[in-house]
């Protein structure tokens, strides 16, 4: 459940860097990544009422994800950006409204209003949407708990090469969650993922993240973190993917962990 609350509060930021990723060339953006916070929110605030959904969910994830200094939060303008944006059929805009419907800061937590804007997001292939119902289903949060719809929206993600989502199936596998137990596919799944980083590389990466957090100026407005959320995202997914095989292998025999690693490689290369 840690590792699930802990992706509740990561998610709502997702989607806000994938559109990072989407609009290089944005001053609003581009002044997001230099960490230069209220000329951004500047910048976004020209570009959003300029009826561009992605300036618009930049500008409300701004208004309510600043940290530190002396800026106030204003989440009535933050959820009506992010939700104009979303109305306009912006998937990635989408998926934040359904994440500050499950996180309960921004707005009141609804996880039946979250359902509805996950499932706008899936009709159109956003993999963080298809992700979202399958955590509902699996915790029965704001649903009737469903193991089997969980794991088929987590396997339709994972198949898209979705990394939280390839670590649900793994899990759903370990946990008898609604498939049949089955410790080498999980123990496969869960190594597609830990092998998308090298361990040392990992290591440095969280090293670097840790260090920077430590000797982050608390008096000026932070906001450049939104731009490498979904990386941090990946990495913790990985490192929690690592963790899990190192239980699984004591578990395990052998011949049932070489029978994994030959089911992860055929997994990985029909992914690629």
């Amino acid at each position: 459940m840690i590792y699930l609350r802990r992706f509740f509060y990561l998610s709502i930021f997702i989607a806000s860097n994938q559109l990072l990723a989407d609009q290089s060339q944005s001053s609003c953006i581009n002044l997001i990544k230099e960490n230069q916070c209220l000329d951004a929110i500047e910048a976004c605030a020209i570009e959003a009422e300029n009826n561009d959904p992605k300036a618009q969910t930049a500008l409300g994830m701004l208004l309510s994800g600043i940290t530190h200094g002396d800026f106030r939060k204003n989440y009535k303008q933050s959820f009506f950006w992010v939700n104009h944006a979303a109305e306009q059929g912006y998937s990635k805009a989408q998926v934040v409204m359904a994440e500050m419907y499950m996180n309960g800061e921004v707005i009141p937590m609804s996880a039946k209003k979250a359902k509805v804007w996950y499932e706008k997001a899936a009709e159109q292939n956003n993999l963080d949407g298809v992700n979202g119902l399958a955590r509902l289903y699996r915790y029965g949060t704001g649903v009737r708990k469903d193991y089997e719809k969980a794991f088929a929206y987590y396997q339709q993600a994972a198949l898209e090469n979705h990394t939280r989502s390839q670590v649900g199936v793994g899990l759903s596998y370990r946990d008898a969650k609604g498939v049949k137990k089955n410790m080498v596919k999980a123990y496969a799944w869960l190594l597609v993922v830990a092998d998308k980083m090298d361990k040392n590389d990992l290591k440095m990466i969280q090293k670097t993240y840790k260090e920077e957090r430590e000797n982050l100026d608390q008096t000026i407005p932070n906001c450049k973190y939104l731009s490498r959320i979904e990386q941090a995202s990946e990495i913790m997914t990985i490192g929690y993917a690592k963790k899990l095989l190192l239980d699984l292998k004591q578990r395990m025999s052998r011949k049932q962990i070489n029978k994994a690693k030959k089911l992860a490689e055929e997994i990985k290369k029909e992914r690629s």
